[in-house]
């Protein structure tokens, strides 16, 4: 902001920063302007979407504000993340879900929103983490400690889009990483809106098709449990017939005597003791 006091000397009372969106598709291409009265840091599209997020502050203080836009309409402030540990935003290539980041000086911060709601459903550390990968589906994200920006500790770490650990990976001198690229998707624009829209219709094919194959999978086991319980039962039978049928000769080994049905009042004890150590200690003479 200028302040001018002559026509020669002119003082500034503040920087400001504004940022100039342009609506492309609409009518002469109209112009909004969104006004930041802070250093800004970072600043990241939605991918796909209509909403944008900008880290501004001062370095001790840093703060995430996330704008939306609609067609005919300025930029509205949807939420304000104040005194956040962030340096980078990393949105998932399928928009929604975003990861916050302190990397490097920041010791490797994480935080995953969902934008829908602006929830927060993990904070997390991947300490010295240098790098943040999303997979292409966005359900995938990776975090990695490279060996370009740290010489020790060099690994790579997957989580999926909630903030959940899946895997660690330590690895000597790791460098980088980068996912497998995706083919476009085959449907168009409609068609996933639409599907997007029946989502809940599908889920519920889906889950009672995924009951039916529990079910399915539970009958199996039940019915294989069940033969091997009868393959059990068969062999005992046919163990207990071979035993019975040598009670002659088990009588006769045993001097007559029936050990299956012995009553214990008749039967005598005996003990036996026998040595197991003898050792010899000289006592001094007093």
């Amino acid at each position: 902001k200028k302040l001018l006091k002559d026509e020669k000397e002119v003082k500034y009372a503040g920087m400001y920063y504004n940022f100039e969106i342009f609506h492309m598709l609409e009518k002469q291409i109209p112009v909004d302007s969104v006004e930041v009265k802070e250093t800004v840091h970072a600043f990241d599209w939605e991918p796909v979407g209509s909403k944008f997020a900008v880290i501004h502050g001062d370095s001790q203080s840093l703060n995430v504000s996330f704008y939306g836009l609609k067609e005919g309409h300025t930029p509205v402030l949807l939420k304000k993340y104040e005194r956040k540990t962030a340096n980078h935003i990393f949105w998932a290539p399928t928009g929604q879900f975003v990861v916050l980041a302190g990397l490097r000086s920041m010791n490797g911060v994480l935080e995953f929103v969902d934008t829908s709601d602006f929830t927060t459903m993990a904070n997390e550390e991947h300490f010295m983490c240098s790098e943040v990968e999303w997979d292409p589906t966005g359900r995938y994200v990776i975090t990695g400690v490279s060996w370009w920006a740290h010489k020790m500790d060099n690994a790579f770490w997957i989580w999926n889009f909630q903030g959940k650990i899946l895997k660690r990976v330590a690895i000597d001198k790791f460098c980088m990483l980068k996912w497998r690229p995706r083919p476009k998707s085959l449907l168009t624009a409609k068609q996933v809106k639409e599907i997007k829209s029946s989502l809940k219709k599908y889920s519920e094919q889906f889950n009672a098709s995924d009951k039916m194959r529990q079910s399915k999978a539970s009958k199996e086991l039940i019915d294989k449990r069940a033969a091997a319980m009868q393959e059990f039962k068969d062999f005992r039978e046919e163990a207990d017939e071979i035993y019975a049928c040598s009670l002659d000769k088990r009588l006769e080994l045993r001097g007559g005597v029936d050990t299956d049905n012995i009553d214990e009042s008749e039967l005598d004890e005996e003990i036996v003791e026998f040595l197991v150590k003898e050792e010899s200690i000289i006592l001094p003479s007093q």
